[in-house]
Order: structure tokens, then sequence, then C-alpha cells
């Protein structure tokens, strides 16, 4: 190892290690079913949702999809840029702090727009129905989890096969997007 790499081992970790820190601040975002949820038979069965709320949940979604599109595609761009710093042997510290930050910055935009969405859809549903979404949180995450580890779709993924879900925006935690449902 040159004496040159040295100082430069610990941007990266530096880098790396705030990266894999912002992690935690999405895991305290509502979590909800990715895509129309509330047209899915299942989840209107459990939630009890009326077809003027769901009318009022489409316009909300409406409203942000173009940006959650432009949102999720600013973030990949900056998580492709990171990565090509990173996969350069002489890349300069500075840089790669400043691509992370970068990258954080739009993973932060992204996360704040979904939340705001989020907190707009809960004025259209019921306290009670509210409630349910947050006592289903643990369900719809662990059949998130079997999905991203190759298993089955959950209740709320294979109910809406035919509903046209499809180019729905899919704004994660992390920037991974999970397939729309088939039609």
């Amino acid at each position: 190892m040159s004496l040159r790499a040295i100082p430069r081992a610990p941007a990266v970790l530096a880098a790396l290690l705030l990266a894999v820190s912002a992690a935690p601040a999405f895991a305290q975002l509502p979590d909800m079913p990715m895509g129309k949820w509330w047209k899915r038979p299942k989840v209107v069965e459990r939630l009890k949702i009326k077809p003027e709320q769901q009318e009022r949940l489409d316009e909300i979604f409406g409203k942000n999809r173009r940006a959650f599109i432009d949102l999720k595609a600013d973030v990949d761009r900056r998580a492709v840029d990171l990565d090509e710093l990173l996969a350069k042997k002489d890349t300069e510290p500075a840089r790669i702090v400043a691509a992370t930050d970068s990258l954080e910055q739009a993973k932060a935009r992204l996360g704040k727009t979904r939340t705001l969405m989020i907190v707009e859809m809960k004025g259209v549903l019921s306290d009670e129905q509210w409630q349910r979404i947050l006592e289903l949180r643990d369900e719809w995450r662990k059949e998130r989890a079997e999905e991203h580890r190759g298993g089955g779709g959950g209740w709320f993924r294979g109910a809406s096969a035919g509903r046209g879900d499809k180019g729905s925006p899919a704004p994660t935690p992390a920037p991974q997007a999970t397939a729309a449902p088939p039609r």
C-alpha cells in the first residue's frame, strides 16, 4: 500500500459509513404497500375503504406520481455517480464525500415527498382505517422482505392482478425498486 493511499482509506470508509448510517432514518417512515394499495381487494376489505376514498387517494397518488419518477431517477443517477467514483483507484476523497452527500440529499428529497404524500393520504382515511394500517405494517414489511428474498407475493401483491397498478411509483426507503404486480 502506498503512502498516498493511506489518507484516502479513512475518507472512503467515512463516506461508506455515512451512506449506511442513513438507513435507520428511512426505517422510521410510514411503511405502506407499494403501488395503488387502496385498489387491491384484500386491502379494501381489511380497511373497509369506500369508493369516494379510493377516488381521493387516486388523486393524491396522481398528483405525486411524476415527482416520484423524477426523484427516483435522481437517486439512481447519483448512486451510479458514486459507484463510478468508488470504482476508480485514484478518486479524490473530497469527490467521494461530495457524491455521497449528493446521493443522501436526493434520498432525503424522495423520502420527504413520499412521507408528505402518506400524510395527505392519512387525511383521507378514518382514524380506524389508519390504526388498522399501523397494525398491518409489520405484516407488510415481512411480506416485502420475503419478496426481496425471492419468495412469492403477499396478500397485498397478488390480489391486484389485472387491476392496472403497473407504472406506480415505488419510492422505497432504499434505492431499490419493487416490481409492479403483473397485469
